[in-house]
């Protein structure tokens, strides 16, 4: 599951602003120059759908924004940092969790992330390797993250990362909006961040277990349990 994190040793801004489906950024050896890179932030809370059958417009799933100087780092969106707008129905407090807005990343300093328009979430992280990579990638308490509110899903997700030759596994625990079928999960939105794609956020099933998300944000190997 990608959230982008950011670490920028001297001189230089490397990725990892939460990778929420942990590809690596610089997985292929490059190293990119952040003078020339471009990035974009986005402020919309358009939403064309309740993000799951038991959602409010500001419940998980549903859009989100950020506001103030810690949205980003470096162009690199900070999901649990600053300002979030829009996600009023999540749970202010949760066991072990941070309240999250995921938001899409187009740019070359990190794994790219397609969270049409934000979604908001409750999600926690733990990362062990190098500090390098693990000193800006965790937030809430994984371990006490054991559960998600009533009618949403538990997703528990883990990557390997690779950066400048620093490596570190991140895994993550998200919450997502159960869903039944198709129609119920922000399908028709578009996004302004990615040249105003169509988003791919679906009804996806996981061993039986349905839950509104984009697939492309998803490891190979994740879990999802139902609540």
């Amino acid at each position: 599951m990608r959230f982008s994190t950011l670490l920028a040793p001297a001189g230089a801004a490397v990725c990892t602003a939460l990778v929420l489906s942990f590809a690596a950024c610089g997985d292929d050896g490059s190293t990119d120059n952040p003078t020339t890179t471009t990035t974009t932030t986005t402020t919309t809370t358009t939403t064309t759908g309740t993000g799951g059958s038991a959602a409010g417009l500001e419940w998980i799933g549903g859009d989100c924004s950020c506001t103030g100087t810690d949205c980003e780092q470096v162009g690199v969106p900070k999901p649990a940092a600053g300002t979030i707008v829009g996600c009023s129905e999540v749970p202010p407090s949760w066991p072990g969790a941070a309240l999250a807005c995921l938001r899409s990343y187009a740019g070359g300093l990190a794994t790219a992330t397609y969270f049409a328009n934000g979604f908001c979430s409750l999600m926690a992280t733990t990362c062990n390797g190098a500090a390098l990579i693990c000193d800006s990638a965790v937030f809430g308490d994984f371990a006490a993250m054991t559960t998600c509110p009533a009618g949403s899903v538990l997703i528990t997700d883990s990557q390997n990362v690779d950066v400048f030759g620093n490596t570190a596994t991140i895994q993550s625990k998200t919450c997502a909006p159960a869903c039944t079928g198709a129609g119920q999960c922000r399908e028709n939105e578009t996004d302004p961040v990615l040249n105003d794609d169509p988003t791919e956020y679906q009804c996806l099933d996981q061993g039986g277990v349905q839950f509104c998300y984009d697939p492309r944000n998803l490891g190979a190997s994740y879990t999802a349990e139902a609540f």
